[in-house]
């Protein structure tokens, strides 16, 4: 999300939703009194995973409500609790120490399900008052924070290295939407395509093909596409037409063919991950996929170093940014596809 700065004011805005609270409340006060039976009837760190996916399910659709019937101060107070319930969730997570625990497929799930909470909370925020921004932010820190926790169990120490000592960047906030692969809680499918910077031809593919393999092959080939793009650009290639057709991505910044590219291989993540869990695909459909992203993956990786250099180049920071969260999502889907295919993990 951008970053709001607030000039030419004497008096500074507060917002309603910096009043968070310095201790969390208890955790009983954060559930209700059957989530908090099933909590305490379930000790073990499985049990307790998947119940704060179902939590976080209930509470992010209490928050589309809310904001429905512009109730802002039970909103604000809301995303406070969901802020709560991530540190809980962590505390679980910290305490937890059997390697088949940590990486168990509720564990997946949950880290499944944040990556789609956080997008929905990422476009409710444009709907409310801008002085609501910072509680938003707070609480899509800390389902980061949280999601970035559970990968940590998944795959190793994958991000380490990755990741700048700022703070992880945002992008644009009307650039984020649930990628067509999942199941969208906030957006309508037809502002899918423009949101992450996909065009209409490709959207139209995604629609088409459901079968999984099929699909990674669209996500890989609307990622391939911005990077070629962008290295005619950087190179001052010229477009080459073929039959008179025109550049498809003529208009698209740097930013937005990056984004693309970091929302197809996010697409591809989702669409495997849920086709594994849930056992919609065969084993045969999921290990193709998983070869058809390994081998891309490589390819892909090496080019993104020359475009953050680039980004450096022109002091454009929110593009710096984007490719950092381009190489970290690559880097996890080369581990996510190697431990798939059977290779160890580190």
């Amino acid at each position: 999300m951008t970053l709001l700065f607030l000039t030419l004011l004497i008096v500074p805005l507060v917002s309603p939703l910096h009043l968070a609270q310095s201790v969390d409340p208890p955790l009983k006060d954060l559930l209700t009194e059957r989530e908090l039976r099933e909590y305490q009837r379930k000790p073990k760190y499985r049990d307790r995973i998947d119940l704060f996916r179902e939590v976080f399910d209930r509470r992010v659709d209490l928050l589309q409500r809310y904001i429905q019937r512009d109730q802002l101060d039970e909103t604000a107070d809301l995303l406070q609790k969901i802020s709560a319930l991530s540190h809980y969730a962590g505390e679980q997570s910290s305490n937890a120490k059997k390697d088949k625990d940590l990486r168990s497929s509720e564990v997946k799930k949950l880290e499944i399900r944040l990556r789609k909470l956080i997008e929905t909370i990422n476009d409710l925020q444009t709907t409310v008052p801008f002085e609501y921004a910072e509680g938003f932010e707070n609480t899509i820190r800390t389902l980061e924070q949280l999601r970035k926790t559970l990968l940590e169990q998944l795959l190793g120490e994958a991000l380490v290295g990755i990741r700048t000592a700022g703070e992880k960047g945002k992008g644009d906030p009307a650039s984020l939407s649930l990628h067509p692969g999942g199941f969208s809680l906030a957006s309508p499918p037809a502002r899918l395509q423009s949101r992450d910077r996909f065009t209409e031809e490709e959207f139209e593919k995604l629609q088409l093909h459901q079968k999984l393999e099929k699909r990674v092959e669209v996500f890989l080939e609307i990622a391939e596409a911005r990077l070629e793009e962008i290295q005619r650009r950087m190179k001052g290639g010229e477009w080459e037409e073929e039959e008179e057709e025109e550049n498809p991505l003529a208009f698209h910044t740097y930013w937005d063919m990056v984004h693309a590219y970091r929302r197809a291989i996010d697409g591809i993540l989702v669409n495997i991950d849920e086709k594994a869990i849930y056992k919609t695909a065969s084993e045969k459909d999921i290990r193709k996929s998983l070869e058809k992203l390994n081998k891309q993956i490589q390819v892909f990786i090496p080019q993104l170093e020359p475009i953050k250099q680039l980004a450096i180049d022109r002091k454009d920071e929110a593009l710096y940014r984007e490719l950092e969260e381009a190489q970290e999502i690559s880097v996890v889907a080369q581990k996510g596809s190697l431990l798939g295919l059977g290779a160890p993990a580190q």
